[in-house]
């Protein structure tokens, strides 16, 4: 069987191998967004809101993109919505929902609080995951799973865990069979650090400079 993804190993480092077939997305947008104080989805940034600024870069690397709302009423005109599988269960009940609905085998899954999603990454994490669960990146601060690329096959794990005590990502991983994308490996592409910044507070809101974003 034709694998998903191109696997030339040039291309995989550069990070612009070209997909061969279907990879679907999802924006998380759920969460209480507490430290923040306002719905981060609707957030504007170089004038674009966070929600609209995800889109748009999943649109570069995914079809469809799927919105993941979580416990708000955030929709985006002309997307599917997808509930989640299981409510106040936190990222991973909107997760196996966008899987359950995805019509391609792999989902990239990316947090809506993240400015700086990187398609170029999403593109290679999509070639290498192989027969893997899940690619992810590890960073200094471990694992990336909101800037990731699934698997339908990490489904059944991932439903088990909704059902089970530990609900974390992280640990869901810890569990799959995954390719961890060291970050040499992903420094060598050329891909910023910046991708897995994500925004928490009014002042990571206030450091962010026009200069920063592309």
């Amino acid at each position: 069987m034709e694998p998903p993804f191109a696997t030339d190993e040039d291309a995989i480092r550069r990070g612009d191998a070209r997909p061969s077939a279907g990879l679907a997305g999802v924006i998380l947008c759920g969460g209480q967004s507490t430290r923040m104080g306002v719905d981060k989805a609707t957030i504007t940034l170089g004038g674009t809101t966070l929600l609209a600024r995800a889109v748009a870069h999943l649109d570069e690397v995914c079809d469809p993109v799927l919105i993941a709302p979580g416990d708000t009423s955030m929709i985006f005109a002309g997307r599917q919505s997808v509930a989640d599988a299981v409510r106040d269960a936190g990222p991973l009940g909107g997760i196996v929902a966008a899987l359950r609905a995805s019509p391609h085998p792999l989902l990239a899954v990316v947090a809506v609080d993240l400015p700086w999603i990187d398609p170029r990454l999403i593109r290679m994490l999509a070639a290498l995951v192989g027969d893997c669960d899940a690619a992810v990146c590890e960073t200094a601060g471990g694992v990336e799973p909101l800037h990731a690329v699934y698997s339908k096959t990490i489904l059944g794990a991932a439903e088990a865990a909704l059902a089970g005590p530990d609900r974390s990502l992280r640990g869901l991983i810890a569990r799959a069979k995954a390719r961890r994308v060291t970050e040499s490996e992903w420094r060598a592409a050329g891909i910023s650090e910046m991708f897995a910044r994500n925004l928490n507070t009014p002042e990571d809101l206030a450091a962010v400079s026009p200069e920063t974003l592309r």
